[in-house]
């Protein structure tokens, strides 16, 4: 091999390291995180916080979702109805009449350090078993909206849940 390095082989050889380190990224992913959960009694930890959907309750005219919410960071979760968000195939509820957050644990909205929340956000509208698949997402921390707890429910998943 001579010591000369040519264009074709320079362009070569970057190709390659770009392909080399784009994989290795992947491989970082390993470690169990999933942040789209498939099953009712999951949970998710996004920012230090660990949502669990324990429970799906469907009828005709509404979907309930069951989620507890414990807090493992040091200031306190602002949590109201802007932060949860059930889709579904031409279903959207989100900040509108159609989404209900109640929780029996609190009556503020502040959720504190290692303490545990239960909230039940209802659809109104949507029956998930004849509308699926739907997304329920919780956004931990509005301000990175981009960190979100997210399950996607399929009629079969809420059928074997039930």
């Amino acid at each position: 091999m001579t010591g000369e390095f040519s264009r074709r082989s320079f362009l070569k050889y970057t190709a390659l390291t770009a392909v080399v380190v784009a994989g290795s990224s992947l491989l970082t992913g390993c470690g169990g995180y999933a942040p789209v959960q498939r099953a009712v009694g999951t949970n998710n930890t996004v920012l230090k916080v660990v949502s669990t959907l324990e429970q799906v309750e469907c009828t005709a005219t509404s979907t309930t979702f069951k989620l507890v919410v414990k807090n493992g960071r040091n200031n306190a979760l602002e949590v109201t109805k802007a932060n949860f968000a059930v889709k579904a195939d031409g279903y959207l509820a989100y900040q509108n009449d159609k989404l209900q957050v109640t929780s029996p644990d609190a009556l503020s909205h502040q959720v504190k350090k290692d303490e545990t929340v239960t909230y039940f956000v209802s659809a109104k509208g949507l029956n998930a078993l004849t509308d699926g698949p739907v997304t329920f997402t919780f956004y931990p921390d509005l301000e990175y909206s981009e960190f979100s707890a997210n399950w996607e429910l399929t009629a079969d998943a809420l059928k074997s849940a039930t």
